[in-house]
């Protein structure tokens, strides 16, 4: 597999931007057609579950659109050697750099909390080509897939570390680096059961812990191909700052309910960008009973 990525992307390095991107069209029509149909009705009960729409056909193109976009991304990756080193810049546009250029200036390191919407892999590409001192936590995966990936992301300069400890990530951020999290998926019994679409949802707490005890901003990011752009806008949002009472658990909860609030915001504007074939409430219904209506068996066809 290894070798076969690496020469499929010579070949895409090798054809006219219009032909990588009409290959991506075919990859991402062919992940659709290949999706189990129990990860298609999840992903269309989850969009009508968010009250994104309640239209039901509305929602089969959202879950369909969310899943075909992974066809542009895999060709963006294919791409790393050709548009390594500044090359790039002409996908890119920035809005509200400035929050991590402030940041960076202070020395005393940053939380960059992302999502997995839009292509959040050249995102984290994008950041460490352009000199910020990003360092991402990733999950292991298995064998050839994640030798590739890591190199390609190297060639973005890109350093990525898999899930580690407090510790390890505190002393990132004492020498200022960035330490970019992506906080949207389940985390199984280990989060905290806070606000999430009108629905009280277990999520992760990393960025609100790490932010608190170093006392550094957490910065949102996003990255959004605009169609009529014909670019990956990257937005910056304004730093979260975590709450630091005396109660270390109520300070935990209530940034990550910001956090929360923002992520659900930007989904709701941009719902095909989101991840809908994860099964985000699939601890929450463990722990605290399955609250969700099961749509009929014809959902996804």
């Amino acid at each position: 597999m290894y070798r076969f990525m690496k020469l499929f992307s010579a070949f895409i390095c090798l054809l006219p931007e219009s032909i990588q991107y009409g290959i991506g069209v075919i990859l991402g029509e062919l992940g659709w057609l290949l999706c189990p149909p129990k990860r298609k009705k999840l992903a269309i009960e989850q969009i009508l579950f968010c009250r994104i729409t309640d239209d039901l056909d509305e929602a089969k193109r959202i879950a369909k659109a969310s899943t075909t976009r992974f066809g542009r991304m895999i060709i963006d990756v294919l791409r790393y050697p050709e548009i390594k080193d500044g090359a790039y810049k002409n996908m890119i546009e920035f809005v509200g750099r400035e929050h991590l250029d402030d940041a960076k200036e202070t020395g005393k390191g940053a939380i960059v909390a992302a999502m997995h919407s839009g292509n959040w892999e050249l995102l984290g590409g994008v950041l460490a080509s352009e000199g910020y001192p990003l360092i991402s936590v990733a999950m292991q995966q298995n064998g050839d897939a994640d030798k590739f990936i890591n190199e390609y992301r190297a060639i973005m300069h890109q350093h990525v570390t898999y899930k580690t400890g407090m510790r390890e990530m505190i002393g990132e951020l004492k020498k200022g680096g960035f330490i970019g999290l992506i906080m949207d998926q389940d985390p199984g019994k280990t989060g905290v059961l806070v606000p999430f679409f009108g629905y009280e949802t277990l999520t992760a707490t990393g960025p609100a812990v790490l932010a608190r005890l170093q006392d550094v901003p957490i910065i949102p990011v996003t990255i959004h191909y605009s169609p009529y752009k014909k670019k990956h806008v990257i937005t910056v949002e304004a730093p979260i700052y975590a709450e630091h009472t005396d109660d270390k658990k109520r300070d935990s909860a209530v940034t990550t309910t910001k956090l929360n609030e923002f992520m659900e915001d930007y989904i709701r504007r941009h719902p095909e960008d989101w991840f809908w074939l994860h099964n985000r409430w699939k601890w929450t219904r463990r722990c605290y009973g399955d609250k969700i209506e099961t749509p009929p068996d014809n959902f996804s066809k």
